[in-house]
């Protein structure tokens, strides 16, 4: 894997999964709807640990 996809891959992952869950918490008739500003907090976090993680080895985890 080069740098340029593994930058793509991690910025991805971060995106997908941060905005992944705050639709969760916001939208009607999911399981985390009214969760809180917390549930968004520690997603958005786990979501930019998962995308260094990913990207890190290959590209420092330099996500754009």
């Amino acid at each position: 894997m080069n740098a340029a996809f593994a930058e793509f891959l991690g910025t991805f992952l971060l995106i997908l999964l941060g905005n992944g869950v705050v639709a969760n918490v916001l939208l009607n008739k999911t399981k985390g709807f009214d969760s809180g500003w917390l549930v968004i907090t520690t997603g958005w976090g786990l979501a930019v640990f998962t995308g260094v993680v990913v990207a890190g080895p290959y590209s420092g985890a330099h996500l754009n």
